[in-house]
């Protein structure tokens, strides 16, 4: 058996998080069939958008769509979102969510600041994952973000600072870093976004190599919404996810520079 995991877009395509491909070895190209042939929505598996990990390994470095798999490895697949998507600010974008399962760096700090040294062209957030209320909330936020930007009423001085407030739903920096700052030993997640859509593929490619990528540290559930309620002070009682999702949202979006 070969060991497919499935991140984003793909997990979406496919309908499910993992699966098990019953060959003994196989190619990355024959993978991506192999999936396109059992999803409902295979434009979401199309090979340009997507980045292929074969061990932690991107397949880019090693064969490309000829590298081999073989029995008992793990083949991870990523989508990297390119704009033209959705009617929103969104589609002007390339962008990457991508959960991280515990992050090792003592100093995060340093570790964002390589990142977006070795990434000029893409603009880099890392938030923790507690903080992440699913992948819709990291998208809804960063698209207040650019639709912000784009109306030069931006909190922050830098989209990526805008991008951990709207998160927080809090106009201050140093509240936003206590809320949702990426922790040391902790699942984070990375919100990446490029108008330069080779770019943010690089940047994917980096991350699914030094780091172990996992989307289910971003998923809602009723604890994590118990603790973001109290944290941004929703006071009522909301069982529903879309709600709080939109209630998560309201507060990102009324957000005011003060003069």
């Amino acid at each position: 058996m070969i060991k497919i995991r499935l991140l984003g877009g793909a997990k979406k395509a496919v309908g499910r998080s993992s699966l098990d491909f019953d060959r003994k070895q196989a190619s990355v190209s024959e993978i991506l069939t192999f999936l396109q042939g059992i999803s409902q929505e295979p434009r979401l598996l199309q090979a340009g958008n997507l980045i292929i990990a074969v061990n932690g390994v991107d397949s880019q470095a090693l064969s490309g769509p000829d590298t081999m798999a073989k029995e008992g490895d793990t083949v991870t697949i990523v989508t990297v979102v390119h704009g033209g998507m959705e009617d929103n600010r969104l589609s002007l974008w390339n962008v990457l969510v991508a959960g991280v399962y515990k992050l090792d760096d003592k100093d995060t700090g340093k570790l964002l600041d390589r990142l977006r040294a070795e990434n000029p062209k893409v603009m880099v957030q890392a938030a923790d994952a507690a903080a992440v209320y699913g992948r819709d909330h990291a998208l809804g936020a960063l698209d207040i973000v650019l639709e912000a930007m784009a109306r030069n009423i931006m909190i922050a001085n830098r989209p990526e600072t805008e991008v951990l407030l709207r998160l927080a739903c809090t106009d201050q920096i140093a509240e936003a870093l206590k809320r949702a700052r990426l922790r040391e030993g902790e699942a984070g997640c990375f919100i990446a976004f490029s108008t330069d859509a080779q770019a943010l593929k690089k940047f994917g490619e980096q991350i699914s190599h030094e780091f172990t990528l996992d989307d289910s540290v971003i998923l809602q559930s009723r604890e994590k919404r118990k603790a973001l309620a109290k944290t941004v002070g929703i006071s009522q009682e909301v069982d529903d996810d879309k709600e709080f999702l939109d209630l998560l949202l309201e507060r990102a979006a009324i957000l005011i520079r003060k003069n």
